[in-house]
Protein backbone atom coordinates (compact mmCIF):
# COMPACT_ATOMS: atom_id res chain seq x y z
CA UNK A 1 0.00 0.00 0.00
CA UNK A 2 1.37 3.40 -0.98
CA UNK A 3 2.09 5.81 1.87
CA UNK A 4 -0.05 8.90 1.61
CA UNK A 5 1.65 12.25 2.21
CA UNK A 6 0.53 14.45 5.11
CA UNK A 7 -1.33 17.46 3.74
CA UNK A 8 -1.39 20.96 5.24
CA UNK A 9 -4.56 22.85 4.28
CA UNK A 10 -3.73 26.54 4.75
CA UNK A 11 -6.81 28.71 4.19
CA UNK A 12 -8.58 31.36 6.26
CA UNK A 13 -11.96 29.88 5.25
CA UNK A 14 -12.98 27.46 7.99
CA UNK A 15 -15.63 25.81 5.81
CA UNK A 16 -13.08 25.11 3.05
CA UNK A 17 -10.61 23.64 5.53
CA UNK A 18 -13.26 21.39 7.05
CA UNK A 19 -14.46 20.16 3.66
CA UNK A 20 -10.94 19.41 2.48
CA UNK A 21 -10.02 17.69 5.75
CA UNK A 22 -13.00 15.36 5.49
CA UNK A 23 -12.61 14.65 1.76
CA UNK A 24 -8.87 14.05 1.93
CA UNK A 25 -9.24 12.06 5.12
CA UNK A 26 -11.64 9.67 3.40
CA UNK A 27 -8.96 9.08 0.75
CA UNK A 28 -6.38 8.22 3.40
CA UNK A 29 -4.46 11.50 3.62
CA UNK A 30 -3.46 12.71 7.11
CA UNK A 31 -4.40 16.41 7.26
CA UNK A 32 -3.09 19.38 9.24
CA UNK A 33 -4.69 22.82 9.16
CA UNK A 34 -3.56 26.46 9.26
CA UNK A 35 -6.17 29.20 9.47
CA UNK A 36 -3.97 32.24 8.89
CA UNK A 37 -0.84 33.35 7.09
CA UNK A 38 1.13 33.35 10.34
CA UNK A 39 0.03 29.78 11.12
CA UNK A 40 0.86 28.71 7.57
CA UNK A 41 4.34 30.24 7.80
CA UNK A 42 5.00 28.50 11.11
CA UNK A 43 3.80 25.16 9.76
CA UNK A 44 5.89 25.42 6.58
CA UNK A 45 9.00 26.39 8.50
CA UNK A 46 8.46 23.49 10.89
CA UNK A 47 8.13 21.11 7.92
CA UNK A 48 5.67 18.80 9.69
CA UNK A 49 3.61 18.23 6.52
CA UNK A 50 4.74 16.73 3.23
CA UNK A 51 2.57 18.84 0.91
CA UNK A 52 0.74 22.12 1.57
CA UNK A 53 -2.39 23.43 -0.11
CA UNK A 54 -1.68 27.13 0.34
CA UNK A 55 -4.35 29.71 -0.43
CA UNK A 56 -2.90 32.93 -1.85
CA UNK A 57 -5.57 35.01 -0.07
CA UNK A 58 -4.97 34.47 3.65
CA UNK A 59 -6.03 37.80 5.10
CA UNK A 60 -3.30 38.68 7.60
CA UNK A 61 -0.44 37.56 5.35
CA UNK A 62 -0.81 36.71 1.67
CA UNK A 63 0.40 33.38 0.38
CA UNK A 64 3.26 34.87 -1.64
CA UNK A 65 4.73 36.45 1.48
CA UNK A 66 4.33 33.15 3.32
CA UNK A 67 6.36 31.49 0.55
CA UNK A 68 9.06 34.15 0.73
CA UNK A 69 9.40 33.78 4.48
CA UNK A 70 9.48 29.99 4.46
CA UNK A 71 11.99 29.38 1.69
CA UNK A 72 14.00 26.26 2.37
CA UNK A 73 11.04 24.39 3.88
CA UNK A 74 10.93 20.66 3.21
CA UNK A 75 7.16 20.91 2.60
CA UNK A 76 6.25 21.07 -1.08
CA UNK A 77 3.65 23.73 -1.80
CA UNK A 78 0.65 23.60 -4.15
CA UNK A 79 -0.96 27.04 -4.23
CA UNK A 80 -4.72 27.53 -4.39
CA UNK A 81 -5.86 30.48 -6.46
CA UNK A 82 -9.14 32.22 -7.03
CA UNK A 83 -10.41 33.82 -10.22
CA UNK A 84 -8.04 36.37 -11.74
CA UNK A 85 -4.98 35.46 -9.65
CA UNK A 86 -3.05 33.41 -12.24
CA UNK A 87 -0.17 35.98 -12.35
CA UNK A 88 0.16 35.53 -8.59
CA UNK A 89 0.25 31.76 -9.07
CA UNK A 90 3.07 32.15 -11.60
CA UNK A 91 4.99 34.24 -9.07
CA UNK A 92 4.38 31.51 -6.49
CA UNK A 93 6.02 28.97 -8.79
CA UNK A 94 9.01 31.26 -9.09
CA UNK A 95 9.20 31.35 -5.29
CA UNK A 96 9.32 27.56 -5.06
CA UNK A 97 5.74 26.26 -5.27
CA UNK A 98 5.53 23.02 -7.27
CA UNK A 99 2.08 23.51 -8.79
CA UNK A 100 -1.18 25.44 -8.49
CA UNK A 101 -4.90 24.69 -8.63
CA UNK A 102 -7.90 26.99 -9.02
CA UNK A 103 -10.95 27.16 -6.81
CA UNK A 104 -13.39 25.51 -6.58
CA UNK A 105 -11.21 22.52 -5.67
CA UNK A 106 -12.35 18.98 -6.39
CA UNK A 107 -10.69 16.78 -3.77
CA UNK A 108 -10.87 13.63 -5.94
CA UNK A 109 -9.18 15.37 -8.88
CA UNK A 110 -6.66 16.84 -6.45
CA UNK A 111 -5.31 13.46 -5.29
CA UNK A 112 -3.00 12.79 -8.29
CA UNK A 113 -1.61 16.31 -8.03
CA UNK A 114 -0.84 15.85 -4.32
CA UNK A 115 0.82 12.48 -4.92
CA UNK A 116 2.88 13.95 -7.74
CA UNK A 117 4.01 16.83 -5.52
CA UNK A 118 5.11 14.26 -2.92
CA UNK A 119 6.90 12.00 -5.39
CA UNK A 120 10.70 11.85 -5.09
CA UNK A 121 12.57 14.18 -7.41
CA UNK A 122 16.15 14.19 -8.57
CA UNK A 123 18.39 16.45 -6.50
CA UNK A 124 18.00 20.09 -7.43
CA UNK A 125 20.86 21.86 -9.12
CA UNK A 126 22.53 24.13 -6.56
CA UNK A 127 24.91 25.96 -8.89
CA UNK A 128 28.05 24.05 -7.99
CA UNK A 129 27.10 23.74 -4.33
CA UNK A 130 26.24 27.41 -3.82
CA UNK A 131 22.96 27.25 -1.91
CA UNK A 132 20.50 30.09 -1.35
CA UNK A 133 18.10 32.43 -3.08
CA UNK A 134 18.85 35.74 -1.35
CA UNK A 135 19.52 38.78 -3.58
CA UNK A 136 23.11 38.83 -2.30
CA UNK A 137 23.87 35.26 -3.36
CA UNK A 138 22.00 35.68 -6.65
CA UNK A 139 24.39 38.54 -7.44
CA UNK A 140 27.30 36.21 -6.73
CA UNK A 141 25.83 33.62 -9.12
CA UNK A 142 25.41 36.28 -11.80
CA UNK A 143 29.05 37.35 -11.42
CA UNK A 144 30.22 33.73 -11.63
CA UNK A 145 28.17 33.22 -14.80
CA UNK A 146 29.77 36.30 -16.38
CA UNK A 147 33.33 35.81 -15.14
CA UNK A 148 33.57 32.03 -15.41
CA UNK A 149 33.81 31.71 -19.22
CA UNK A 150 36.53 34.39 -19.44
CA UNK A 151 40.27 33.89 -19.11
CA UNK A 152 40.65 36.82 -16.69
CA UNK A 153 42.09 36.60 -13.20
CA UNK A 154 39.42 36.79 -10.48
CA UNK A 155 39.83 37.99 -6.89
CA UNK A 156 37.27 36.53 -4.46
CA UNK A 157 36.96 38.48 -1.22
CA UNK A 158 35.01 37.65 1.91
CA UNK A 159 35.20 36.69 5.56
CA UNK A 160 36.53 33.29 6.56
CA UNK A 161 33.97 30.55 6.09
CA UNK A 162 31.89 32.29 3.41
CA UNK A 163 32.76 29.77 0.69
CA UNK A 164 35.54 31.39 -1.34
CA UNK A 165 36.93 28.06 -2.57
CA UNK A 166 33.40 27.00 -3.54
CA UNK A 167 33.18 30.09 -5.76
CA UNK A 168 36.61 29.38 -7.21
CA UNK A 169 35.53 25.85 -8.12
CA UNK A 170 32.31 27.21 -9.65
CA UNK A 171 34.33 29.62 -11.79
CA UNK A 172 36.49 26.73 -12.96
CA UNK A 173 33.47 24.50 -13.64
CA UNK A 174 31.82 27.01 -15.96
CA UNK A 175 35.02 27.91 -17.78
CA UNK A 176 36.52 26.41 -20.95
CA UNK A 177 39.12 24.87 -18.62
CA UNK A 178 36.58 22.75 -16.74
CA UNK A 179 38.01 19.45 -17.99
CA UNK A 180 41.52 20.41 -16.92
CA UNK A 181 42.93 20.39 -13.34
CA UNK A 182 41.75 22.61 -10.50
CA UNK A 183 44.64 23.02 -8.06
CA UNK A 184 44.25 24.80 -4.70
CA UNK A 185 47.09 26.32 -2.69
CA UNK A 186 46.75 27.99 0.73
CA UNK A 187 49.29 30.79 0.83
CA UNK A 188 49.03 31.13 4.62
CA UNK A 189 50.24 27.56 5.09
CA UNK A 190 53.21 27.81 2.75
CA UNK A 191 56.65 27.53 4.34
CA UNK A 192 58.59 30.71 3.55
CA UNK A 193 61.68 28.81 2.49
CA UNK A 194 59.75 26.34 0.33
CA UNK A 195 57.26 28.71 -1.31
CA UNK A 196 59.17 28.79 -4.61
CA UNK A 197 59.50 25.02 -4.74
CA UNK A 198 55.80 24.44 -3.98
CA UNK A 199 54.53 26.82 -6.65
CA UNK A 200 57.24 26.69 -9.29
CA UNK A 201 58.74 23.24 -8.69
CA UNK A 202 62.38 22.22 -8.24
CA UNK A 203 65.02 20.08 -9.85
CA UNK A 204 66.76 17.19 -8.20
CA UNK A 205 69.52 18.33 -5.86
CA UNK A 206 68.28 21.93 -5.67
CA UNK A 207 68.30 21.76 -1.86
CA UNK A 208 68.59 19.22 0.93
CA UNK A 209 65.83 16.66 0.54
CA UNK A 210 65.19 17.40 -3.15
CA UNK A 211 65.70 13.81 -4.25
CA UNK A 212 63.81 14.12 -7.52
CA UNK A 213 62.34 16.71 -9.86
CA UNK A 214 58.98 18.20 -8.85
CA UNK A 215 56.81 20.15 -11.31
CA UNK A 216 55.23 22.58 -8.81
CA UNK A 217 51.59 23.65 -8.61
CA UNK A 218 51.67 26.01 -11.60
CA UNK A 219 52.62 23.14 -13.87
CA UNK A 220 50.26 20.69 -12.12
CA UNK A 221 47.43 23.08 -13.01
CA UNK A 222 48.53 23.29 -16.67
CA UNK A 223 45.54 24.13 -18.85
CA UNK A 224 43.32 24.53 -15.80
CA UNK A 225 42.86 26.81 -12.78
CA UNK A 226 45.25 27.58 -9.94
CA UNK A 227 43.39 28.78 -6.82
CA UNK A 228 45.57 30.88 -4.51
CA UNK A 229 43.70 31.06 -1.20
CA UNK A 230 44.56 33.64 1.48
CA UNK A 231 46.66 35.58 -1.00
CA UNK A 232 46.96 38.45 1.46
CA UNK A 233 49.19 36.31 3.69
CA UNK A 234 52.06 36.14 1.18
CA UNK A 235 55.31 37.73 2.40
CA UNK A 236 56.71 40.52 0.23
CA UNK A 237 59.44 38.43 -1.37
CA UNK A 238 56.94 35.80 -2.45
CA UNK A 239 54.66 38.51 -3.84
CA UNK A 240 57.40 39.67 -6.20
CA UNK A 241 58.04 36.14 -7.47
CA UNK A 242 54.34 35.49 -7.99
CA UNK A 243 53.98 38.77 -9.89
CA UNK A 244 56.78 37.78 -12.27
CA UNK A 245 55.17 34.40 -12.94
CA UNK A 246 51.84 36.09 -13.73
CA UNK A 247 53.42 38.67 -16.02
CA UNK A 248 55.68 36.30 -17.94
CA UNK A 249 53.31 33.32 -17.82
CA UNK A 250 56.31 31.19 -17.06
CA UNK A 251 58.07 29.72 -14.03
CA UNK A 252 61.63 28.79 -13.24
CA UNK A 253 61.93 25.68 -11.02
CA UNK A 254 64.23 26.07 -8.02
CA UNK A 255 67.69 24.98 -9.15
CA UNK A 256 66.64 25.13 -12.81
CA UNK A 257 68.38 27.13 -15.53
CA UNK A 258 65.49 27.99 -17.85
CA UNK A 259 61.98 29.38 -17.76
CA UNK A 260 59.12 26.93 -18.36
CA UNK A 261 55.95 28.39 -19.99
CA UNK A 262 52.70 27.73 -18.16
CA UNK A 263 49.06 28.10 -19.18
CA UNK A 264 46.90 28.56 -16.08
CA UNK A 265 44.03 30.75 -15.05
CA UNK A 266 44.46 32.35 -11.62
CA UNK A 267 41.67 32.72 -9.07
CA UNK A 268 42.82 34.31 -5.81
CA UNK A 269 40.95 34.73 -2.54
CA UNK A 270 41.40 36.83 0.57
CA UNK A 271 39.70 37.67 3.81
CA UNK A 272 41.73 40.87 4.04
CA UNK A 273 40.95 44.27 2.54
CA UNK A 274 43.75 44.16 -0.05
CA UNK A 275 43.26 47.81 -1.04
CA UNK A 276 43.93 48.77 2.58
CA UNK A 277 46.90 46.39 2.65
CA UNK A 278 48.32 48.22 -0.37
CA UNK A 279 47.86 51.60 1.33
CA UNK A 280 49.58 50.24 4.44
CA UNK A 281 52.53 49.00 2.38
CA UNK A 282 51.93 45.33 3.19
CA UNK A 283 50.85 44.24 -0.29
CA UNK A 284 52.35 45.17 -3.64
CA UNK A 285 50.22 47.56 -5.65
CA UNK A 286 51.29 46.05 -8.98
CA UNK A 287 50.34 42.54 -7.82
CA UNK A 288 47.02 43.83 -6.49
CA UNK A 289 46.07 45.24 -9.90
CA UNK A 290 47.27 42.07 -11.62
CA UNK A 291 44.91 40.03 -9.40
CA UNK A 292 42.02 42.50 -9.21
CA UNK A 293 40.95 42.25 -12.85
CA UNK A 294 37.52 40.87 -11.92
CA UNK A 295 36.28 40.83 -8.32
CA UNK A 296 33.58 38.87 -6.52
CA UNK A 297 32.65 39.87 -2.97
CA UNK A 298 31.00 37.19 -0.82
CA UNK A 299 28.46 38.41 1.75
CA UNK A 300 28.72 37.08 5.31
CA UNK A 301 25.93 34.76 6.38
CA UNK A 302 24.44 37.37 8.74
CA UNK A 303 23.71 39.51 5.68
CA UNK A 304 21.73 36.76 3.96
CA UNK A 305 19.78 35.24 6.82
CA UNK A 306 17.06 34.04 4.45
CA UNK A 307 19.54 31.46 3.15
CA UNK A 308 20.46 29.97 6.54
CA UNK A 309 17.78 27.26 6.64
CA UNK A 310 18.28 26.21 3.02
CA UNK A 311 22.03 25.89 3.65
CA UNK A 312 21.39 24.02 6.91
CA UNK A 313 19.11 21.53 5.18
CA UNK A 314 21.63 21.10 2.39
CA UNK A 315 24.29 20.27 4.98
CA UNK A 316 21.96 17.92 6.87
CA UNK A 317 21.10 16.13 3.62
CA UNK A 318 24.61 14.67 3.72
CA UNK A 319 23.49 12.66 6.75
CA UNK A 320 24.45 12.53 10.40
CA UNK A 321 27.77 10.90 11.43
CA UNK A 322 25.81 7.70 12.18
CA UNK A 323 23.97 7.79 8.84
CA UNK A 324 20.62 9.13 10.07
CA UNK A 325 18.66 11.53 7.86
CA UNK A 326 17.99 14.62 9.97
CA UNK A 327 15.73 17.64 9.70
CA UNK A 328 14.95 20.66 11.89
CA UNK A 329 12.00 21.35 14.15
CA UNK A 330 10.45 24.83 14.43
CA UNK A 331 12.52 25.84 17.48
CA UNK A 332 15.74 24.72 15.80
CA UNK A 333 14.88 26.82 12.75
CA UNK A 334 14.23 29.85 14.95
CA UNK A 335 17.51 29.36 16.83
CA UNK A 336 19.50 29.08 13.60
CA UNK A 337 17.90 32.22 12.19
CA UNK A 338 18.47 34.29 15.34
CA UNK A 339 22.20 33.64 15.54
CA UNK A 340 24.64 35.99 13.76
CA UNK A 341 27.06 33.29 12.45
CA UNK A 342 30.36 35.17 12.82
CA UNK A 343 32.09 32.03 11.52
CA UNK A 344 29.72 31.94 8.53
CA UNK A 345 28.89 28.70 6.69
CA UNK A 346 31.88 26.90 8.17
CA UNK A 347 30.56 27.59 11.67
CA UNK A 348 27.03 26.56 10.63
CA UNK A 349 28.35 23.21 9.40
CA UNK A 350 30.28 22.73 12.64
CA UNK A 351 27.24 23.56 14.80
CA UNK A 352 24.99 21.17 12.86
CA UNK A 353 27.54 18.38 13.08
CA UNK A 354 27.88 18.87 16.83
CA UNK A 355 24.09 19.07 17.31
CA UNK A 356 23.52 15.92 15.25
CA UNK A 357 25.82 13.91 17.49
CA UNK A 358 23.68 14.63 20.54
CA UNK A 359 20.29 14.55 18.77
CA UNK A 360 18.26 11.55 19.94
CA UNK A 361 15.68 11.52 17.14
CA UNK A 362 15.46 12.48 13.50
CA UNK A 363 14.85 16.20 14.02
CA UNK A 364 17.29 18.61 15.58
CA UNK A 365 15.51 20.49 18.35
CA UNK A 366 15.94 24.05 19.53
CA UNK A 367 17.81 22.72 22.58
CA UNK A 368 20.20 20.71 20.37
CA UNK A 369 21.00 23.77 18.27
CA UNK A 370 21.30 26.22 21.16
CA UNK A 371 23.69 23.91 23.00
CA UNK A 372 25.83 23.46 19.89
CA UNK A 373 25.91 27.21 19.25
CA UNK A 374 26.88 27.82 22.87
CA UNK A 375 29.92 25.57 22.43
CA UNK A 376 31.08 27.40 19.29
CA UNK A 377 34.32 29.32 19.68
CA UNK A 378 32.75 32.16 17.73
CA UNK A 379 30.02 32.51 20.35
CA UNK A 380 32.64 34.16 22.57
CA UNK A 381 31.70 37.90 22.62
CA UNK A 382 35.21 38.96 21.65
CA UNK A 383 35.26 36.58 18.70
CA UNK A 384 31.85 37.74 17.49
CA UNK A 385 32.92 41.37 17.65
CA UNK A 386 36.19 40.62 15.89
CA UNK A 387 34.45 38.69 13.14
CA UNK A 388 32.17 41.64 12.44
CA UNK A 389 34.70 44.43 12.78
CA UNK A 390 37.77 42.73 11.33
CA UNK A 391 37.17 40.06 8.70
CA UNK A 392 40.85 40.38 7.86
CA UNK A 393 43.27 38.15 9.73
CA UNK A 394 44.87 41.21 11.27
CA UNK A 395 43.69 44.80 11.46
CA UNK A 396 45.89 47.30 13.26
CA UNK A 397 46.47 46.20 16.84
CA UNK A 398 43.11 44.41 17.25
CA UNK A 399 43.04 40.83 18.47
CA UNK A 400 42.80 38.48 15.50
CA UNK A 401 40.43 35.55 15.21
CA UNK A 402 43.42 33.22 15.05
CA UNK A 403 44.64 34.59 18.40
CA UNK A 404 41.17 34.25 19.93
CA UNK A 405 41.04 30.67 18.72
CA UNK A 406 44.48 29.99 20.20
CA UNK A 407 43.45 31.39 23.58
CA UNK A 408 40.19 29.46 23.63
CA UNK A 409 41.87 26.16 22.73
CA UNK A 410 44.64 26.59 25.31
CA UNK A 411 42.20 27.64 28.03
CA UNK A 412 40.08 24.57 27.33
CA UNK A 413 43.21 22.41 27.23
CA UNK A 414 44.29 23.65 30.67
CA UNK A 415 40.79 23.41 32.14
CA UNK A 416 40.50 19.75 31.11
CA UNK A 417 43.93 18.80 32.37
CA UNK A 418 45.43 18.27 28.93
CA UNK A 419 43.06 15.41 28.00
CA UNK A 420 43.16 15.65 24.22
CA UNK A 421 40.07 13.50 23.66
CA UNK A 422 37.90 15.54 26.05
CA UNK A 423 39.22 18.83 24.68
CA UNK A 424 38.50 17.78 21.08
CA UNK A 425 34.95 16.78 22.04
CA UNK A 426 34.35 20.04 23.90
CA UNK A 427 35.62 22.12 20.97
CA UNK A 428 33.80 20.07 18.34
CA UNK A 429 36.93 19.27 16.31
CA UNK A 430 38.71 16.01 15.60
CA UNK A 431 41.74 14.87 17.59
CA UNK A 432 44.16 15.20 14.68
CA UNK A 433 43.21 18.82 14.06
CA UNK A 434 43.52 19.59 17.78
CA UNK A 435 46.91 17.89 18.02
CA UNK A 436 48.16 19.84 15.01
CA UNK A 437 47.04 23.13 16.54
CA UNK A 438 48.50 22.31 19.96
CA UNK A 439 51.81 21.42 18.35
CA UNK A 440 51.79 24.78 16.56
CA UNK A 441 51.15 26.46 19.93
CA UNK A 442 54.16 24.68 21.43
CA UNK A 443 52.15 22.30 23.64
CA UNK A 444 52.60 18.55 24.04
CA UNK A 445 49.82 17.00 21.99
CA UNK A 446 50.70 13.37 22.56
CA UNK A 447 48.40 10.54 23.65
CA UNK A 448 46.05 11.06 26.62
Amino acid sequence: MNVRPTILVADDDQAFRTAMRKALGRMGYPVNEAGSGAEAEEALRAGTSDVALLDLQLGDLDGLEVLRRSRGSRTRVVVVTGHGTIPAAVEALRLGAVNFVQKPVDAAALAPLLDDAFAPRPPERTDHGIVGTSPAIERVRALIARAGPTEETVLVAGESGTGKELVARALHACSPRAERPFVAFNCAQAHRDLFDAELFGHVRGAFTGANQDRPGLFREAEGGTLFLDEIGELPEGAQAKLLRALETRSVRPVGGTREVPVDVRIVAATNRDLAEEVRAGRFREDLFYRLHVLAIGLPPLRQRREDVIAIARSLLARGAPDGRALDLDAEAIAALERYDWPGNVRELANVLKRASIFCAGTRLTGADVREAIGASIFNHPEARAAARAAPAAEVGNETTLAELERRHILETFERMGGNVTRVAQALGIDRRTLQRKLKAYGRDAGED
